[in-house]
């Protein structure tokens, strides 16, 4: 099985797990900061190890900041721990990310993705004189 990783949406984690044939979707309405949390409950929920991933697609490009970030991070951690490949994809490919699969594991393992961001962080407000 593979996993997509999608916080494109505001307080939204959307996890599929699919295959070629197969696709179990999940959407969990919280803070990006419980990814780590959803991943696990969703794995859980499916009886599968994450050994058994085979790879991991994520969404950059869409979404906050943080999210992008955090996805990433996670997701290049699982990769580096489970040795597999990793391919970012944005928004308009969710609906085809069966047919990405074959450009997913040609992808070498050991490459990592960087966060594409859709506008500059907002980190803090302006400060007035």
């Amino acid at each position: 099985m593979f996993l997509l990783i999608d916080m494109s949406q505001k307080d939204q984690i959307h996890l599929v797990l699919f295959d070629e044939e197969n696709s179990i979707k999940k959407r969990y309405f919280g803070q990006n900061r419980e990814l780590l949390l959803c991943i696990d409950s969703f794995l859980q929920e499916n009886n599968l190890d994450k050994e058994n991933l085979k790879g991991i697609m994520v969404v950059v490009g869409t979404g906050s900041f943080t999210s992008t970030r955090i996805a990433c991070v996670v997701a290049n951690t699982f990769a580096f721990v489970l040795n597999i490949s990793l391919l970012a994809i944005k928004i308009k490919d969710v609906d085809k990310i069966q047919t990405l699969i074959s450009k997913l594991l040609k992808q070498p393992k050991g490459h990592y993705i960087s966060a594409t961001y859709s506008g500059e962080p907002n980190i803090g407000g302006v400060k007035k004189s």
